[in-house]
């Protein structure tokens, strides 16, 4: 029987982990896949953590002779023979034994489905649940809904072969470019999720994502320079007219440059206003090096910093960050405004999704004050 399941497993001084990781894949209720370990850089200590796994036919173990770093290594996965389903494991996190079996199910019941995805519980220092909520509708509307949010659950879920053949290999080096490979794959299809915590995250200190804190200044410019052309690649070819382009551009601009300058020493050294006008300016040179021009035309420029207002974003961010009700408005605002702009010709269509979006909201707030509430009652007790 052909295995479903293709199972890429990077790995990199991860010997004292691995071996979790590995024993979480073998004690899964569906077993019908095939494992590849990739262990980067010629890392004896970790291969001879995986070796003994190696008596399992479904895994097998190819020891890269250079550093190929996480993303060199990764692409190599995604360029191997793989199955109907591509899984991404990090070496050193689980999962439930009937992971697989029930992102199958919900797999199997939507052939459309891009990712199937479930919750995720941190474990060891933190002890957060992450949650994504699915993303669905048309192929513009749900390339919108993903870059107001940028989720990174589910990168952990089923990846469908053929909505990863259409987005390719993840661009560069920078984290950024693998959310930016995600908008690709939202492309072909939804993201669904499976409201279970069936994936387990061990936090750590030796956290890939913690390790990205120390990058240097202009690493870390060059990620969210291209993070904001990567986004533009993957969104624009969905545009069918130029107001959906314009509006499209003005959501990539305010969500890469609102956000982002001040976790940036570079930026800091000017004040708010300047540093964000600085950040534009790199992420306009970094389009044109790419010679991406294409994506945001010099005839469309001031039409975009027209709509876009600098300092009204700016003065807007302030208020979203001090209330939790403003940001709620601000995105039921601008998903309306999205909405009218993918379904201009159709009133019911609007309402349904604005009813929607309304509601999710309001469950978004009520989930939010039952955990406020929880850690409340938790710290009472505790004081008892």
């Amino acid at each position: 029987m052909t295995p479903r399941i293709t199972i890429g497993l990077p790995a990199y001084k991860g010997a004292d982990l691995i071996t979790k990781c590995i024993e979480s894949l073998q004690r899964q209720t569906f077993g019908d896949f095939k494992a590849i370990i990739s262990v980067d850089g010629g890392d004896t200590e970790t291969a001879a953590a995986c070796r003994s796994f190696l008596a399992d036919p479904r895994f097998q173990m190819v020891v890269q002779a250079e550093r190929l770093e996480w993303f060199g290594n990764f692409n190599w996965l995604l360029q191997q023979d793989l199955q109907e389903f591509f899984c991404y494991r990090q070496h050193d996190d689980t999962t439930a034994p009937e992971f697989f079996e029930l992102l199958l199910q919900a797999a199997d019941k939507e052939p459309s489905a891009a990712i199937v995805y479930c919750d995720c519980q941190y474990t060891g220092g933190r002890n957060d649940l992450e949650i994504a909520r699915s993303i669905e509708g048309e192929p513009l509307d749900r390339m919108l809904q993903y870059i107001e949010r940028i989720p990174p659950t589910p990168i952990r879920g089923l990846i469908r072969k053929d909505a990863i053949r259409q987005a390719g290999l993840v661009r560069s080096s920078a984290l950024a470019d693998l959310f930016v490979w995600l908008a690709k794959l939202v492309r072909w299809g939804n993201f669904r999720r499976v409201a279970k915590p069936l994936y387990y995250r061990l936090d750590h200190a030796r956290n890939y994502s913690k390790d990205l804190h120390r990058w240097p200044e202009d690493q870390k410019r060059a990620a969210m320079t291209s993070m904001f052309t990567g986004l533009l690649e993957a969104a624009i070819p969905l545009c069918r007219s130029t107001q959906e382009r314009l509006y499209v551009q003005q959501v990539i601009l305010d969500r890469v440059v609102i956000y982002r300058p001040e976790r940036l020493s570079i930026y800091r050294q000017s004040n708010e206003l300047d540093s964000s006008r600085k950040l534009i300016d790199d992420c306009l040179e970094r389009l044109k090096d790419e010679n991406n021009g294409h994506l945001l035309t010099k005839d469309e420029l001031p039409k975009l910093f027209q709509e876009f207002q600098l300092n009204r974003r700016l003065d807007e961010a302030k208020l979203l960050e001090r209330s939790r009700l403003r940001r709620a408005i601000y995105r039921i605002r601008q998903r309306s405004r999205m909405c009218k702009i993918i379904h201009p010709r159709s009133r019911v269509r609007r309402a349904t999704y604005q009813i929607r979006e309304l509601l999710f909201e309001v469950w978004n707030r009520c989930i939010v004050c039952l955990n406020v509430l929880k850690e409340k009652a938790g710290g009472l007790l505790l004081a008892r």
